[in-house]
């Protein structure tokens, strides 16, 4: 069978054109978020929780019981888990033992501390039942709450989280209220791997109150300029800006 391709109206072949003009720009814009934000590692857990890795972090899954899903994890890890109450998920750490069912947070470990910060929901947070011999006293973190265990301490120390960008680095919203200059460029450091740079130092004290959902350091950064009025340069993974506040 052949089709010749003079009976094709021309309206179908506008609009194949089309289609792979809208296809090609989807492809290129995926790239570039790839790039963007290419420190995470996104994984699927279950069908009802999401993790993601920040860097060289590092998540195992680990035999429990028939209801328990047990992971062991080192690094800095994004968790959103929504799973039931008589199937929790926990996370166990050197130090720590973590268990949440419906809750958004992230667990940062490394061998001297464990700390947990809560963006939802309920989180259990308790010593490590194999390394800790002493009596286990289980201690709940709530939103904008944080839950730390030290090695070579007794239990487990809740304060308040004071940082609006603990989970910027996972879902890419970053929050500033008469933020200097400065701190911003340590969230965008820690985000997307951009480093910004002053060239008058008094330009990094200057105070940023807005908001960035999902944007790409090359918006934020033109949107900056635009602020102070600001020129910029970027050159690799660089931010340069030019100008100051007065």
């Amino acid at each position: 069978m052949t089709i010749n391709l003079k009976n094709i109206p021309r309206k179908a072949y506008v609009f194949m054109a089309l289609y792979l003009v809208i296809l090609i720009i989807l492809i290129y814009r995926n790239k570039l978020s790839v790039l963007e934000t290419n420190l995470t590692t996104s994984v699927i857990l279950t069908p009802n929780t999401v993790s993601k890795l920040y860097k060289s972090a590092r998540l195992t899954p680990r035999q429990g019981g028939p209801n328990q899903q047990i992971y062991t994890m080192e690094g800095l890890v994004y968790f959103e888990a929504r799973e039931e109450e008589n199937s929790p998920l926990v996370v166990v750490t050197d130090l720590a033992e973590i268990t949440a069912a419906d809750a958004i947070f992230s667990i940062e470990s490394n061998p001297k501390e464990t700390i947990v910060r809560v963006a939802e929901g309920l989180v259990e947070i308790t010593q490590n039942r194999d390394n800790y011999k002493g009596n286990r006293t289980p201690l709940n973190i709530k939103p904008s709450q944080i839950g730390i265990i030290k090695i070579n301490t007794r239990g487990a120390i809740k304060t308040v989280n004071k940082d609006p960008n603990f989970i910027a680095w996972a879902n890419q919203i970053l929050l500033f209220q008469n933020t200097p200059l400065s701190e911003v460029a340590s969230v965008m450091d820690r985000v997307y791997g951009y480093q910004v740079k002053f060239i008058d130092i008094t330009a990094s004290k200057c105070l940023l109150s807005r908001s960035y959902v999902k944007q790409t350091p090359k918006e934020i950064a033109a949107a900056i300029s635009k602020i102070f009025g600001f020129d910029y340069t970027i050159v690799d993974r660089t931010i340069m800006f030019e100008g100051s506040c007065s």
